[in-house]
């Protein structure tokens, strides 16, 4: 059974925030008179992120952005108390934009190929709407036939539901859905579960992955 569809995670796979999520943390905060040492603040993102990602358990617009308003209160904690909506909204809203992100080597090569290919290509991700605006803003969009963004949805990764519904919305069996993404648990253990191949990425080139995939797995 030959692959018919690829579906992407978004960040930290096709696209990477950069320079890093204190970075941007900290320019914001230092444009509303806050400055807060960047590398410090960095480390305690890192540090933390693996307890604010279990944060992600219900998905709406609503809970979403209560989420990130959440997670942004607890970094800057040691430096500001309470950094009020406005200063929250500022920094929502720089992860909406294309300057704080960098694309994976080979994205827009890998993408070229799988529609010279005739192989669908989808993005299956747990961020917002924000995901969508990026998307375009990179020129990235007009490659996709479908982005799934489950805070639009009220479901995302690692539930079966959510890689069942990508399946059945791009017409393609499980068997020939292949799952790229940088998360062992939520882009390929999970996806594994329910019939699809997976690969995880580790930073290599986005079009090798893909040519390598797409015709080790051809008929």
């Amino acid at each position: 059974m030959g692959i018919r569809a690829v579906f992407f995670d978004a960040e930290g796979t096709l696209l990477h925030i950069y320079p890093s999520v204190g970075a941007v943390y900290a320019r914001v905060l230092a444009e509303f008179g806050h400055p807060v040492p960047e590398e410090e603040l960095e480390r305690r993102v890192r540090k933390r992120w693996p307890e604010f990602k279990r944060y992600f358990r219900d998905f709406s617009p609503e809970i979403c952005r209560r989420t990130w308003r959440r997670i942004f209160r607890e970094a800057v904690e040691p430096w500001l108390a309470d950094p009020g909506e406005e200063l929250f909204s500022a920094v929502y809203e720089a992860f909406a934009r294309p300057d704080s992100f960098r694309l994976a080597p080979g994205t827009e090569e890998g993408l070229r190929f799988l529609r010279e290919r005739g192989v669908k290509a989808a993005v299956l991700s747990n961020w917002d709407e924000r995901l969508f605006r990026v998307l375009e803003a990179f020129g990235l969009d007009r490659y996709f036939e479908r982005v799934f963004v489950a805070c639009e949805r009220g479901f995302g990764k690692p539930e079966p539901e959510f890689y069942l519904l990508a399946c059945a919305e791009m017409a393609v069996q499980p068997g020939e859905a292949l799952m790229i993404g940088d998360d062992p648990e939520l882009d390929c253990e999970a996806a594994l579960r329910v019939g699809l191949r997976a690969r995880l990425y580790r930073g290599e080139d986005i079009f090798r992955i893909i040519k390598e995939e797409v015709d080790e797995g051809a008929p």
